[in-house]
């Protein structure tokens, strides 16, 4: 008939066709599509944690060199020394100016812009509080690095208040991305806890 088609030689072809070679060849195919996907996947999770890791790391030292150094202190101080000046009446005629001057290089921050398009390996609430630590901190270089407001020198109690404000805002946010946390607990042993 003119339509049919013969299936013959192709149940020939199948009959006589070794599958276990075919199969061999579709596992070692699968085998090294599969190997390289998990390296892959492997190299991502470790670039991920050590991207993390790297941007607490800088948060928590810039921290601590805040603490060390005193720094939230001298702006405080230096805030309740222009208040009390502010209500004497001798302020009115010859207000006395206090400066706070620290030199900051622009790129205090080289982990956070070194990583800026990574910040996704973050949780979102993380990656929100990273950038805003590191807004505020900016924003405290700035008033205090040469030609800052405070730097060039205020008799405003108000100027360095908000100065501190910020400062202790940073502060409060890096202390709390820096925190130990508690280890979280595996599926088993949330079972057992759940299950006591």
């Amino acid at each position: 008939m003119a339509g049919e088609i013969d299936w013959a030689p192709l149940v020939q072809s199948l009959a006589a066709t070794n599958w276990t070679a075919v199969l061999v060849g579709v596992f070692s195919a699968f085998a090294a599509l599969v190997g390289p996907v998990r390296l892959w996947k492997k190299q991502m999770k470790r670039e991920s944690e050590s991207v993390r890791a790297s941007l607490f790391a800088e948060v928590g030292a810039m921290v601590e060199m805040v603490d060390r150094r005193g720094f939230l202190p001298a702006l405080r101080n230096t805030e309740a020394l222009l208040s009390t000046r502010q209500s004497s009446a001798q302020s009115i005629f010859n207000p006395i100016r206090e400066s706070f001057e620290v030199v900051i290089d622009s790129e205090f921050n080289k982990v956070y812009q070194a990583n800026l398009s990574k910040l996704g390996v973050l949780s979102v609430e993380e990656a929100r509080q990273i950038v805003r630590f590191h807004q505020l901190a900016n924003g405290v270089r700035l008033d205090v690095i040469p030609g800052g407001v405070i730097a060039r020198g205020t008799s405003n109690p108000e100027t360095f208040k908000e100065t501190a404000d910020l400062l202790e805002a940073a502060m409060d946010i890096g202390r709390e991305l820096t925190a130990p946390k508690p280890k979280s607990l595996s599926k088993w042993q949330r079972f057992w806890v759940a299950n006591k």
